[in-house]
């Protein structure tokens, strides 16, 4: 059996054409910190991350506290919705993630569909599965990419949820049981401070 604990990033202030190096706040480093405290009664045997400066900064407190190193893995980083901001296609961001949750096949200019994005998403799951099967896991990503490997395993996981219910930061518990046995997906935490 295989646990990952995805872990969604903590609150970071928007930098336009910034996306890869966006760090998180001081409420973001505080967060971190109270995700690394809901994973102490962990057994954490590899902390993997995003490159993106944002998720790292979150799960660097819980690899510094467990010893391990922090790796980073290109297929959890955020899905590119367009290159540069939206408004250069004429849209909102609202309209253009609209658009890519209605037609899975979709992407704007330079940006990647929803089915794009979730097949890198789980190759990286995958990936990680291989190497560290029976492993504990945690795993530093994004709101968007976190929803669409989740979707995966239960449609429920959809648009609504990413908009309305994924808090800044959040963890998500999922155990990859023996062949044949169903995905187990359990929210772990949820910072009800967002705002």
């Amino acid at each position: 059996m295989t646990t990952i604990h995805f872990v969604r990033h903590a609150h970071s202030p928007w930098v336009p054409n910034r996306e890869a190096e966006r760090p998180l706040s001081e409420r973001g480093h505080e967060q971190a910190e109270r995700v690394a405290d809901n994973l102490s009664d962990e057994p954490i045997d590899v902390v993997v991350s995003s490159p993106f400066a944002r998720a790292r900064q979150t799960v660097r407190p819980t690899a510094d506290r467990n010893g391990v190193e922090l790796e980073t893995d290109d297929g959890f980083r955020e899905r590119q919705l367009t290159d540069g901001p939206v408004e250069s296609i004429g849209e909102t961001f609202e309209s253009a993630t609209e658009r890519v949750w209605s037609d899975w096949s979709f992407a704007w200019p330079s940006g990647e569909s929803n089915r794009d994005a979730k097949r890198r998403g789980l190759a990286a799951v995958e990936r990680l599965r291989d190497r560290r099967s029976g492993e504990t896991v945690v795993v530093g990503t994004h709101g968007n990419l976190l929803t669409l490997i989740l979707h995966e395993y239960d449609e429920r996981f959809d648009v609504e949820f990413w908009q309305e219910e994924l808090t800044m930061p959040d963890i998500y518990e999922v155990t990859f049981p023996a062949e044949d046995e169903e995905v187990e997906i359990t929210r772990r935490y949820g910072d009800s401070t967002v705002g």
